[in-house]
This record gives C-alpha cells, structure tokens and sequence, in this order.
C-alpha cells in the first residue's frame, strides 16, 4: 500500500496539538504520521503557594491569584497546551531558584523529560494496535535528555539521523539539528558540519528520486525559512512602521536539496514559514506552527510510485 502521511512541527510542548497529533492518523486516514522536531516546550511557569494556601502565578506581566483547586488544576492545564511547564512551589523554593541558576535549569529539565514521558505512555497507549507509524525528530529546541523517553517507546521512534523505509518505493532521511540561532539551542551545527550530515545521510539512500527529506531545518532563501529580523539585544526590528525579516534557513540544507533532488522535503524551524515551493524537481514544505492559540498546524500527502499524487495544508 502506498503511504498516505500526516506531518506536523513545532509543537513546542503544547500538550493539546500533542493530542491532536496522536488523533490525526486516525482523522485524516494517514498510515503513517510524522512529527518533525521542537517536541518541547521553552519555559517554566510557577505557582507560587502564599501562607493562604492561594496560588500566584505572574504570567505575561500579569498575576493570576488562583484560590481554588478547580482554578490551579485549570491554569495548570492552560498552561499545558500553550507549551508551558506549570511548577507548583512555595516562596522559599522561588528565592533558591532565582539564586541558583543550575538549581532552576535542573528543574526545568524535570519538567521536560516528565511531559515528553508522559505524552510517550499516552502514545503508546493510544496508537496500540491501530497500524499507524509514528515517527518524531527533536528539534534544535530539545534537550537531549529527552532522547531516553523516546526510545523507550514502542509506538513513538525516533528517526533522527537514520534513513528508514516507508514502504518498499520510498525512504525518508531525517535529520533534527539547525544551523547557528542567536539563541544557542541544544541541537546546532555548523553549515559545514550539517552538510557532513546530509552527506553521510544521503550516501544511505537507495533511491533518491523517491526519497523523503525530513529535516527540521528548511533550506535557505525558500520562502519557508522568512523570520523577524533582530537587533543585537534580539529584539524584533522595524523600519518605517514595518516588520523587517529576513531567510534564516540552512544553505547546506538547500544545497543538499539542489544536488539530491529528493521527491519531498518536510521542514519546519521557524514558526511563520508556513507554505510550500519547490527547488528544481523537490517539493518543500513547511506547515508552520501556531502552537500556543492550540491549533495543529500540518500537511497531508499521499505518494504513490514515487510521485506525490496530493498534498494539502491543514490546521484544526
């Protein structure tokens, strides 16, 4: 059977498009799904306990007072799906980690690595038996901590760095790392050590006209990789009223894509690069992600003999 795929990026902790993820198989009648990088959320939000027993929380410049149970395990669950890690705490644990940056990264990380096995044994639970593949990268974004929970997983493998048969016409290449960001993520490589990669990576391929490419990474100057331009305190920068951008994709990255010209390039990285375009023959696409309004940014394809017979951008 010729593969019908579903593919998404960038859920950046959101636990409710983790959930959607896991129902899109089923949903859009896809054999196979793939989530490509960024499983994991970027920041911690307290709740700090006061002598009352209410909660605070400062969240967007704002205090939230949370006074019952109902509201706590509530705001807890908000924020859950805009991507966050709720830490419930008192005001003594807060004056330690505001004093103890090493301390505050540990629990940072707790927080990670318990909401990636988490959402692990609910895949697991979910997918069993159903006859979906489900496929994940990490991103720049990811911690390697988490790459234990991932393979602890019967339903959830991780492709990154391997070449991997789709069926017995198309394989796919995965790769998760990014080139430099200003913000120094876990998972960066140089232009030159990322073309060592695709290189090594590509060398695997049988079958190139039929091969998929899933790199977190879009290509460079694709109208996939457009993002904010920042100023040297990395805040977005304007001229005359109006938002300055710029490509900050991979150039070894389209330069993989120009020499190899695989049948389909899955991207994502940069969150506003939602579209498609095609380099020579390859077909790439970036779904974008809107992960913190909770909404599933993705693409659904079917390949058939080594050709894309659809392919449509979806949200919900």
């Amino acid at each position: 059977m010729c593969p019908r795929l579903f593919f998404a990026t960038d859920l950046q902790g959101s636990e409710v498009c983790f959930r959607k993820l896991l129902g899109a198989g089923k949903f859009y009648q896809a054999e196979v799904v793939i989530m490509g990088g960024d499983i994991t959320g970027k920041a911690v939000v307290p709740l700090v306990k006061g002598c009352g027993g209410a909660y605070t929380s400062q969240f967007r410049r704002r205090e939230v007072r949370l006074t019952t149970e109902a509201e706590v395990r509530s705001f807890v669950q908000k924020m859950r799906d805009m991507g966050f890690y709720p830490y419930l705490t008192d005001a003594d644990e807060m004056e330690v980690l505001r004093q103890d940056e090493a301390r505050a990264n540990q629990v940072f990380r707790l927080l990670m690595l318990e909401t990636v096995q988490r959402w692990v044994e609910l895949a697991d639970e979910r997918l069993k038996g159903s006859g979906i593949r489900f496929f994940v990268i990490p991103g720049n974004d990811d911690d390697y901590c988490i790459d234990a929970a991932l393979s602890g997983s019967v339903n959830v493998i991780n492709l990154d760095g391997q070449v991997v048969r789709l069926d017995e016409r198309h394989e796919i290449l995965s790769l998760g790392f990014s080139n430099p960001t200003p913000w120094g993520t876990p998972r960066e490589l140089t232009e030159s050590e990322l073309e060592s990669r695709l290189e090594e990576l590509a060398a695997q391929v049988e079958d190139m006209e039929s091969c998929v490419f899933n790199v977190h990474c879009p290509p460079f100057n694709s109208g996939l990789d457009e993002c904010a331009e920042l100023d040297g305190e990395l805040n977005v920068t304007y001229k005359a009223g109006h938002l300055v951008t710029k490509p900050a994709g991979s150039k070894a990255v389209r330069s993989a894509l120009e020499k190899y010209q695989p049948l389909l390039g899955l991207f994502g990285h940069i969150h506003e690069g939602r579209g498609f375009n095609r380099i020579g023959r390859t077909l790439c696409v970036n779904p974008g992600s809107d992960y913190e309004e909770g909404i599933l940014n993705g693409c659904l394809l079917s390949l058939e003999k080594g050709k894309i017979q659809h392919f449509q951008l979806t949200a919900g």
